[in-house]
């Protein structure tokens, strides 16, 4: 066909045909090469946003710890101390009382591990810590020569056993608290089923890497 074309059209055909398909191949490299840098970019990004969630999720899992061993310490103290109290109440001169601390910032703790727990083990945890702040109150402000400041904090030590351990108060108030660890506190038979999962929750968030 092209040996039909006059001679002085051949040239200019043949340099047409070699821009067009020049302009063809470049246009499928570029399209490749972007292609490539814009999945490499895509992949650079995912990994940015994978590596932030990582990070993220360490720093919630981090928190999650300091603010569940925070909350473990207070609940631990406060039933040891009340087992120590109420051993000691039969004779208040030979009682060794010293105040029972907690947490003050501990509704921020509570609120941030609200995805632990379900609102009915929030609940629980609520009521605790509303007879631990009674108890931290009426220890600090504990008078050894006043019969009703005795019986207030054996009233407050009795109802947080009660609260936790039910119709078993007199087994766990006999509990050797100087023989025991946290865990027996609750992996036993006599506290109430609640308690001991929450109680269990929080060593598990404690012990998470």
């Amino acid at each position: 066909m092209i040996n039909s074309l006059p001679q002085h059209l051949i040239t200019p055909l043949i340099s047409f045909i070699s821009i067009i398909l020049g302009a063809i191949i470049g246009g499928i490299f570029s399209w490749f090469t972007t292609k490539r840098s814009t999945d490499r970019n895509i992949e650079v990004q995912n990994k940015i946003v994978e590596d932030n969630r990582k990070y993220q999720e360490a720093i919630r899992k981090k928190r999650s710890r300091q603010y569940a061993n925070i909350i473990r310490l207070d609940l631990c103290t406060a039933i040891f101390q009340s087992i120590r109290l109420l051993k000691s109440f039969n004779d208040k001169n030979s009682a060794d009382m010293y105040p029972v601390p907690m947490d003050g910032e501990y509704s921020s703790g509570v609120a941030y591990l609200k995805n632990e727990f379900d609102l009915k083990e929030l609940s629980y945890i609520y009521q605790l810590y509303g007879i631990i702040e009674k108890l931290n109150r009426d220890t600090n402000e504990f008078n050894y020569y006043d019969n009703n400041s005795c019986d207030l904090v054996k009233i407050d030590c009795t109802m947080l056993l009660k609260k936790l351990y039910g119709e078993n108060l007199k087994k766990a108030v006999n509990m050797d608290i100087d023989d025991i660890t946290y865990k027996q506190l609750y992996e036993n038979e006599i506290i109430k089923k609640g308690y001991r999962n929450i109680l269990a929750k929080l060593d598990e968030i404690c012990s998470e890497e």
